[in-house]
């Protein structure tokens, strides 16, 4: 068997482990994930909004981006999921600037 074929056997195999991994989380646990990531990304917005150091703004722009992304992949996985919840929209989705 060629190696790029094993390979995407092997590939598909961890998608859908990894699937029916995040498909057992209870409710529970997932809205405690997103809470916290939610919190993470406030944190890491009020640090981005503190920062003076130029050596310290990029990594307080990676650091903001990554918490960001990791709220936004919650939020989806929880509307896939069904479980989504209106509280969990960050405040600019709820008309508040």
């Amino acid at each position: 068997m060629p190696f790029a074929r094993i390979m995407a056997r092997l590939i598909d195999q961890l998608n859908v482990d990894w699937r029916e991994r995040a498909a057992r989380i209870p409710k529970e646990k997932q809205f405690g994930l997103i809470e916290e990531a939610k919190r993470d990304w406030q944190a890491a917005r009020d640090y981005f909004n503190a920062v003076t150091d130029p050596e310290l703004i990029d990594h307080a722009i990676y650091t903001m981006e990554a918490a960001e992304k990791r709220y936004v992949y919650l939020l989806r996985r929880a509307r896939e999921d069904g479980l989504f919840q209106e509280k969990f929209l960050p405040d600019f989705f709820n008309g508040a600037r």
